[in-house]
């Protein structure tokens, strides 16, 4: 009896030693893990996306668009370069396919609030390139470790390209069967200007 006690826990010693190495990996991998301050930059985006959600209620004063309905969202993309900040509002009523030069004021007064919310601490400036410059740079930065290229207008003007934000305005289900409609979108940097900002929508 004994003799088979001994078998059973030399049967189950690989095993416990096996989970015991695989718990020490993974702690150690985790451990070791580097935290980029691009990964702490996509972090602090998000989260400023999140807060700019009440900025976005605010167009639709009768409430009819509710605050756990705007979406927002910041999707990296390596291969393309780019940081996209996402906001979508559903839609059920107003967007119509008469009713586009509404849409697209509308959708770009949205696009500044936000812009307009990102931007808040930074310097007061009519100059929006200086505003959104500084946001990047502070974004995309750690308090122990202040980066070189803050100091070439080159880099500062990559990352400011590189972020933009669009808006999107889409219809419900309900609404894109009645009318026939498409989400309308606009789309620019946090430098750019009303008349810049790019406004697309699908007339099909």
């Amino acid at each position: 009896m004994i003799r088979l006690k001994n078998i059973i826990v030399l049967l189950f010693l690989p095993f416990l030693f096996t989970t015991f190495v695989n718990a020490q990996s993974i702690t150690s991998l985790l451990r070791n893990q580097q935290l980029t301050v691009y990964d702490i930059g996509i972090f602090r985006l998000q989260e400023d996306m999140k807060s700019s959600i009440p900025q976005v209620q605010k167009h639709f004063p009768n409430k009819e668009i509710e605050i756990s309905d705007i979406y927002t969202d910041v999707v990296s993309s390596f291969w393309r370069n780019t940081i996209d900040l996402i906001v979508s509002v559903p839609m059920s009523e107003t967007l119509t396919k008469t009713n586009y030069f509404s849409d697209m004021y509308r959708c770009k007064n949205i696009f500044f609030s936000v812009r307009d919310h990102l931007l808040r601490n930074q310097n007061e400036s009519n100059y929006n390139f200086s505003r959104a410059s500084s946001y990047v740079v502070s974004t995309f930065s750690t308090p122990t470790s202040w980066p070189s290229w803050k100091y070439e207008q080159q880099k500062i003007k990559e990352l400011v390209s590189m972020i933009q934000l669009e808006v999107t305005l889409r219809p419900s289900n309900e609404l894109a069967f009645r009318e026939g409609v498409s989400p309308i979108n606009c789309k620019g940097s946090l430098a750019d200007e009303f008349d810049t900002i790019v406004v697309t929508k699908n007339f099909n």
